[in-house]
């Protein structure tokens, strides 16, 4: 996957710099040098300490940052949604509430969070990427599919995107062929996806029996003789 250091960068450079007033605005400059610094466990504390002292979206959201930096996913997606109770419209904070969502396995959360920083911010490879991939762990293949491949085509030589996609695709088929077979199983088509699904899993002889039924139903099946063809070659005479 793109890495998470990589949509940090994006999102720090994103985050507005507050001027604070004196007294606890000490407190936050001596927070943001931290962060900038990569101590995040110093930053996280010395945010936490502004945020009792005046919250604020802003804080919340570079609380949630440095949490996050430190794959504390859970905590940083608490703060990630108080920066959103107080404004709605951060993107960063929806990307990566998104992302903490992803990662504790919550894609239903995420998914809402990432489709609204894709609106908010549109065209943002890291955005489309953890949309595209939620997407697919919900099973939602077109539209998962569909964001990767924006991806891939602003950046085609992205691995993490092809590794994905090549992943995916592969899911896909299948589930589409389980659907048919379930929803038909007795008929030619039905059948015939049916030996695809046993030729996937190298069940080569189960194969040739789903082929050589669905062309029992229907011989004018398109391709039905060059399965069972490319199963007997397969299988020992």
């Amino acid at each position: 996957m793109i890495r998470v250091l990589i949509a940090a960068a994006l999102a720090l450079a994103a985050f507005s710099v507050t001027v604070w007033s004196a007294g606890t605005g000490d407190v936050r400059a001596e927070a943001r040098a931290a962060e900038l610094s990569g101590n995040f466990a110093k930053a996280e504390s010395l945010y936490s300490a502004a945020l009792n002292a005046h919250p604020d979206a802003d804080l919340y959201q570079r609380l949630g940052l440095v949490r996050h930096l430190q794959n504390k996913f859970r905590p940083a997606a608490a703060a990630f949604e108080q920066a959103l109770r107080l404004d709605p419209n951060l993107w960063s904070s929806h990307l990566f509430l998104g992302i903490d969502d992803y990662r504790l396995s919550r894609f239903q959360e995420a998914l809402p969070h990432l489709k609204q920083a894709d609106k908010l911010n549109p065209n943002v490879n890291e955005i489309r990427f953890w949309l595209g991939a939620t997407q697919l762990a919900l099973h939602q293949y077109w539209d998962g599919l569909s964001a990767l491949e924006s991806v891939l085509g602003n950046d085609p030589k992205n691995v993490d995107v092809l590794r994905l996609l090549a992943e995916s695709y592969g899911d896909f088929g299948t589930h589409v062929l389980s659907q048919i077979a379930e929803k038909y199983p007795e008929s030619a088509a039905g059948l015939e996806v049916e030996g695809k699904a046993f030729e996937f899993e190298g069940s080569n002889k189960a194969a040739l029996d789903a082929y050589l039924k669905a062309a029992a139903k229907n011989p004018n099946l398109p391709g039905i003789r060059e399965s069972i063809e490319r199963m007997q070659s397969i299988l020992p005479k």
